[in-house]
């Protein structure tokens, strides 16, 4: 009894820390935004050159931004149904965008566990939080073999430093060599029920096949997002440039410390740019573009994906009303996009 009393405090003080930790974060961040001089001509010559961007390709950015997100849960989908889960591509897209609601306000990734919770519901079984942190475990692996090839072709170029690419085998091979030794066993006890997924993967390459093929496409709609927002810019060979971004990004987000990644992964953003060749303004511009379209676009994803899974416990006529409901606040949020972010661009 004194321990539950115990780990319960523990939670709640943990929890406190983080809420401060995140209003701390916003506040940072909104005295940034709304006093860009603080951080020198640049940056305010930056923000200037908003006003030169294509909104048609900030528009394409973020259904590139929406690819991702829609995949990324398709992904989770299909290796959580190889251990046993239950749950629709619409279904599984929809937790992932309520994990990506999550972290476009809170720091330090809180909506990856928010995931773990929400998928956890669609397995049966005693373990079954440890089974969907390891199917996110495998997810990231997945992302992290993709990671490997954009970041060669920025290693080759000499834009991207190349000793990341050590630390990106090294895991991946421990995670094959799981997969491999896990294949003809069968976990005991709740806490190895995190080797579930690594153990259905194992004895399925197909399914593993199927888990990159998604994370791949998530990957090529960040890329076609990074790109759009580049032609937005009129920055030169945008395709490169954006295989540039997306692995500076991935780098830059393995320590969350702002809402949604705020301010770092404008910084990344710059550095790719400046290492592509584009003028600093432009690097500049784009890379608080390119924040302030994801954002925009997890949020309306996740307030959808969050109406979408409370229309889906209502029976009956509150369901329809609720899935109305989720329609008009895509409507709106979208028509808010164009409000406020495209519209002071023209």
């Amino acid at each position: 009894m004194n321990d539950e009393r115990w780990r319960r405090m523990h939670a709640l003080a943990a929890h406190r820390r983080q809420i401060a930790l995140g209003l701390v974060s916003l506040a940072l961040v909104a005295v940034i935004a709304s006093t860009p001089g603080l951080l020198g001509d640049e940056v305010r010559e930056g923000f200037g050159g908003l006003a030169a961007a294509s909104p048609a390709w900030l528009w394409t950015a973020a259904l590139g931004f929406a690819l991702s997100l829609a995949a990324s849960g398709c992904a989770w989908r299909s290796a959580l149904l190889r251990c046993g889960g239950r749950t629709s591509r619409l279904d599984s897209a929809a937790r992932y965008g309520c994990g990506s609601l999550l972290n476009s306000f809170a720091p330090a990734r809180l909506g990856t566990a928010l995931r773990f919770a929400l998928y956890a519901r669609t397995l049966e079984g005693e373990g079954r939080l440890w089974t969907s942190g390891g199917v996110g475990t495998s997810v990231g692996v997945a992302h992290i073999v993709w990671l490997a090839v954009l970041l060669t072709f920025g290693a080759v170029t000499g834009a991207l430093p190349a000793w990341p690419l050590a630390i990106i085998g090294a895991i991946v091979a421990v995670a094959v060599a799981l997969a491999y030794f896990t294949r003809s066993s069968r976990p005991r006890g709740r806490v190895a029920h995190v080797l579930d997924a690594f153990h259905a993967l194992g004895r399925c390459p197909r399914a593993a096949g199927q888990l990159l093929a998604w994370i791949g496409l998530a990957t090529v709609g960040r890329v076609a997002a990074a790109t759009a927002v580049c032609m937005a810019f009129g920055v030169s060979r945008p395709l490169a440039a954006a295989l540039l971004i997306v692995p500076a990004l991935e780098l830059a987000g393995t320590l969350p410390l702002t809402p949604g990644n705020i301010g770092v992964a404008s910084a990344a953003i710059v550095f790719a740019l400046k290492a592509h060749g584009a003028p600093i303004d432009s690097a500049i511009a784009a890379g608080i573009a390119f924040s302030a379209v994801e954002t925009v676009t997890s949020i309306a994803f996740g307030l959808g994906s969050a109406l979408y899974l409370l229309g889906g416990q209502a029976p009956g006529v509150r369901r329809y009303a609720l899935a109305g409901v989720s329609a008009m606040g895509c409507l709106a949020l979208g028509a808010a996009f164009g409000a406020t972010v495209v519209m002071p661009l023209v």
